[in-house]
């Protein structure tokens, strides 16, 4: 009878563990958000690599060819070097499009984020 119960308590462990491990393997991945509120951690906000710079990595030399073609995202006009070499610059709306270690960050949001209204040039139709 012993026997006969250690041997039921035992497949019954192995199957447990297996049960375990297949759910485990076959869950969704979580969104980090997510990972950390089922850790107990409060969520903080996580800043990307184009968020924030030092302003040491601005400039840099950008090839006069891509400087030719680029156009900015949102109304897909001309942009213009800073006269540093750091930014390339929207003069229709003011946005602002870093150029970090020589490579220009062309994101839309990024460009917003350092829009300097002092920047908008009055444009005609013969510019």
């Amino acid at each position: 009878m012993k026997r006969v119960l250690k041997w039921v308590l035992g497949i019954s462990l192995v199957a447990a563990l297996g049960a375990a491990l297949t759910k485990y393997l076959c869950r969704e991945p979580q969104e980090p958000q997510a990972q950390q509120e089922a850790a107990g951690e409060s969520p903080q906000a996580t800043s990307s690599p184009v968020d924030t710079f030092d302003e040491e990595e601005l400039g840099g030399e950008v090839d006069p060819e891509l400087l030719e073609i680029l156009v900015d995202p949102g109304d897909k006009g001309p942009l213009e070097l800073s006269e540093d070499g750091k930014w390339l610059i929207n003069p229709r709306n003011g946005y602002r499009y870093p150029i970090r270690q020589g490579i220009p960050v062309m994101l839309l949001d990024v460009g917003e984020k350092y829009r300097d209204p002092s920047l908008i040039r009055e444009t005609t139709e013969s510019e």
